[in-house]
């Protein structure tokens, strides 16, 4: 029996890959799905299923199938946008707000990925710190997990920020803050792994004064070991925002960009889309973007210029 082979093209900027296509009559249309992430085949493993449905489902519009876009980076995704090569991406709020600024990728639905509707950051630390106030942090350090992280960087960032206090970026762990500024590094440039074990493992230890990350990893045992949760409090927090957000190109076509949206919010409606949703990162559903999510998009994008004179 001759087998076939379904090949992957890696590029420097992007794993692509495309389903074994077959000879037609008439040239159809692909839908094209962007994500950022250093993990390409297990995006692309987890989302074709549920864009490959979808885009079935645009059949009357001339589409056949899905193509799975993972880009490293989100100056990599803006600029497949800009491109005209990415019609949907899915991001938390800070890239959300990134390609919207940079590409008018508008965002226009929310998508409760792991179950999620909405989540915040919470600011850790030892029990013996007994803080119960940002201000508390001023001559402290603060680990962050890297600058691409929504959670991990821009949401705590920018409610210290907000809190009117002063930061300053330290080059090493035996460097200071001065005394009425937050001193902050990132865990990526000093770990060859980034993960939140070892940020809750070393605020355990004493070696950072505080870090900040997502409410979902705060919850969750795998990322917060309970032996280590037991030595730690969360002293505050972030406003809660939309846990994931799906954005549009502004290149799509209205009438596909409506009938999209559309099949996308029935999904959880029948048996075999919710069974797609579950691959997809075991995503609930879609909704629209209420009242309280735009207005909190849009404060987050006000903030967004002064965080970027942190950047």
């Amino acid at each position: 029996m001759k087998k076939t082979t379904v090949a992957f093209l890696l590029t420097c900027s992007s794993l692509i890959w495309t389903p074994p296509t077959f000879a037609s009559n008439s040239e159809t249309l692909t839908l094209n799905y962007g994500v950022i992430s250093s993990k390409a085949k297990k995006r692309i493993k987890d989302s074709y299923p549920l864009f490959s449905y979808v885009a079935k489902q645009l059949n009357h519009l001339g589409y056949s199938d899905a193509k799975i876009n993972v880009y490293p980076t989100i100056d990599e995704l803006v600029s497949a946008l800009q491109r005209g090569e990415v019609d949907i991406v899915s991001s938390t709020i800070y890239p959300a707000l990134i390609v919207k600024r940079r590409a008018q990728a508008e965002p226009f639905l929310v998508r409760w990925k792991k179950g999620e509707e909405s989540y915040n950051s919470v600011f850790v630390t030892h029990k013996k710190n007994e803080y119960n106030d940002l201000s508390q942090l001023q001559g402290k350090v603060i680990g962050f997990e890297d600058r691409a992280s929504t959670s991990g960087y821009f949401l705590p960032m920018v409610t210290l920020l907000s809190h009117g206090l002063e930061v300053q970026q330290l080059t090493s762990l035996q460097s200071k803050p001065d005394a009425d500024k937050v001193g902050y590094f990132f865990f990526d440039d000093m770990l060859r792994e980034t993960n939140e074990v070892n940020m809750t493992m070393w605020t355990a230890k004493g070696m950072v004064d505080a870090i900040a990350y997502s409410s979902s990893n705060w919850n969750n045992p795998k990322d917060t070991p309970a032996a280590l949760k037991q030595q730690l409090h969360t002293f505050a927090h972030t406003n809660d925002y939309p846990r994931s957000i799906m954005s549009i190109s502004h290149l799509l076509d209205p009438v596909v960009a409506t009938q999209l949206k559309a099949i996308l919010l029935e999904l959880d409606q029948s048996p075999i889309g919710l069974e797609v949703l579950e691959s997809y990162q075991e995503t609930k559903k879609f909704s629209v973007l209420n009242n309280q999510a735009n207005d909190l998009l849009y404060e987050a994008e006000q903030l967004l210029t002064k965080f970027d004179a942190h950047q």
